[in-house]
């Protein structure tokens, strides 16, 4: 017997994070002790803030490019980020994102992070 899941994402409602303006997120899995895996969608121009990875993160871009890092991830980028590592990730031209983290992020700076409810 399998335990996995299956998410026909097209029929998920993409929700706009209220403290970034123009990000948006698809909740996929919830992990144990508090990581998440998501697609995030920048609209053109739009940034998160900045934040802390206690356990690192990966991404994957899927659409557009995602600027981070001083440089441009143009589609079919894979990211890691180490644990502890720190990053203000944005896009200039729009982009969807695979994200898979370990464990939740810290903000560094900004307003309290509403958790992602998977909904």
């Amino acid at each position: 017997m399998s335990d996995a899941i299956q998410i026909q994402v097209d029929e998920r409602e993409w929700r706009e994070f209220s403290d970034s303006p123009g990000v948006f997120y698809k909740t996929l899995r919830k992990h144990q002790g508090g990581g998440i895996t998501l697609l995030l969608k920048f609209a053109p121009g739009a940034r998160y803030h900045t934040h802390r990875h206690p356990a690192g993160e990966e991404y994957y871009v899927l659409e557009g490019a995602l600027d981070d890092l001083g440089k441009t991830w143009p589609k079919g980028s894979y990211i890691w980020h180490p644990p502890g590592s720190v990053h203000r990730p944005g896009s200039k031209a729009g982009c969807v994102v695979l994200v898979i983290l370990a464990e939740a992020i810290e903000l560094t700076a900004g307003p309290a992070r509403p958790s992602a409810d998977g909904a």
